[in-house]
């Protein structure tokens, strides 16, 4: 990465006691896949739209247009669950573990939507697959073994780590470390909770 590129992302963060309650549940499985890129605590959160590396001045334009943009203050705060286990592209060779979202999702879809289209008016290239609210758990390297009976009880285990309000999208920056992504807020961006959803 160059100096007049910044590598970011626009996420939904996780309320603290959902984020502190899916940590324990996560810590029983760490010890029994030790070769899996396990995300650490600290960095949960629901991708709404990753931008890679782009010039500052793209990052400059889709912060001002989320910020003054009228659709994202048309949103009212809206509950969120995080519930349920899965994998990408499916538990058979998974690539990638994560939690599933529950509560208001559609909502999630709106706000996605959202920033989206203020990514592509800043210059950042459209999303190519279809957008999956998720919390990613743990990377699975091309090599590692996965033990079955590992994914099973996940499965089994995985109940609702509970409900949070959601009233606001973060612009994050992220730097990727030898000890893993270090991840920055650049800016938290509000809802205008005083207005219906439309």
């Amino acid at each position: 990465m160059t100096d007049d590129l910044v590598r970011c992302f626009v996420c939904v963060e996780l309320g603290q006691p959902v984020r502190e309650r899916l940590s324990r549940w996560v810590a029983r499985f760490r010890p029994m896949a030790p070769e899996l890129r396990w995300v650490r605590d600290d960095a949960y959160h629901i991708t709404l739209k990753f931008c890679g590396e782009i010039p500052y001045t793209h990052l400059y334009k889709l912060e001002n247009a989320l910020e003054h943009g009228l659709s994202l203050k048309r949103i009212r705060a809206f509950p969120l669950e995080l519930a349920g286990v899965g994998a990408f592209p499916g538990f058979r060779q998974p690539r990638v573990l994560w939690a599933g979202i529950g509560g208001e999702d559609y909502q999630v879809q709106r706000v996605a939507s959202v920033v989206e289209s203020a990514a592509v008016a800043a210059g950042i290239e459209r999303e190519k697959r279809p957008f999956h609210p998720h919390v990613t758990l743990a990377r699975v390297p091309p090599t590692a073994e996965l033990p079955v009976g590992v994914l099973r009880e996940m499965n089994n285990s995985s109940g609702s780590w509970g409900e949070w309000s959601v009233s606001s999208i973060t612009l994050m920056r992220s730097e990727l470390l030898p000890e893993g992504p270090r991840y920055t807020p650049i800016s938290i961006l509000e809802f205008s909770n005083d207005l219906e959803v439309q």
